[in-house]
């Protein structure tokens, strides 16, 4: 009776996380057609799916813009990782480098702002507040990722304590500000990014040992 029950309940959770996904996939397309700002009540109407339908799956607005904000990361996430096979695998293939981290970084999220901006806004609205300590935060997860993915912890002879963090939060800041600036007249996706990358990869301190640029 058990192994029934237990199967029951496997196939619920996969039936609702699958009806999840394809509510979050209907929303973002309605928030990418018809703004970021867009009421329950709009989102229901223009989704065809009732309000107590969507508050059964994201509790309210903001666990929507939650929802969002996690597929949000998974884009980055997986932008980076395709991004270290294909050095991996190109003719001139070596190991993958901070910098290229970097800037796979930056592309993606530039091109989740570029290619789909009103989503992109629509994550920002729940974190439009930045709190290092925030569990969850879009912006606070990237920046998470970013020092993950850059190893900015205490291993760095480039930081002291948590100082790689508060770089990766600082960084985070300036992407988001410059690609919200950006975004009103926006140019080339690929050069802006590379400009952005560029910037910021100066501002990291120098490598121990390293001889530091002249004044």
């Amino acid at each position: 009776m058990k192994s029934l029950t237990d199967g029951r309940s496997t196939r619920w959770q996969e039936h609702r996380g699958s009806r999840r996904r394809e509510l979050l996939r209907t929303v973002r397309h309605v928030v990418d057609e018809r703004g970021d700002d867009l009421s329950m009540e709009q989102i229901s109407e223009f989704s065809g799916t009732t309000k107590a339908v969507l508050y059964r799956y994201f509790t309210d607005r903001a666990g929507l813009q939650e929802a969002m904000g996690d597929w949000a990361m998974q884009v980055i996430a997986n932008s980076l990782d395709e991004a270290s096979t294909t050095v991996a695998d190109s003719d001139d293939a070596r190991p993958v480098d901070r910098r290229d981290t970097l800037e796979a970084m930056i592309r993606a999220f530039v091109g989740l702002a570029a290619g789909a901006p009103n989503v992109y806004r629509f994550c920002d609205q729940a974190v439009g507040r930045f709190d290092p300590g925030e569990q969850g935060g879009f912006f606070s997860e990237v920046a998470d990722l970013l020092a993950e993915r850059l190893d900015l912890d205490v291993t760095d002879s480039r930081f002291d304590g948590d100082d790689g963090r508060l770089w990766a939060a600082g960084a985070i800041g300036f992407v988001r500000a410059a690609t919200e600036t950006w975004l009103k007249s926006p140019g080339s996706p690929d050069a802006f990014a590379a400009s952005v990358s560029t910037w910021l990869w100066a501002s990291l301190p120098p490598e121990a040992g390293a001889a530091l640029p002249a004044p």
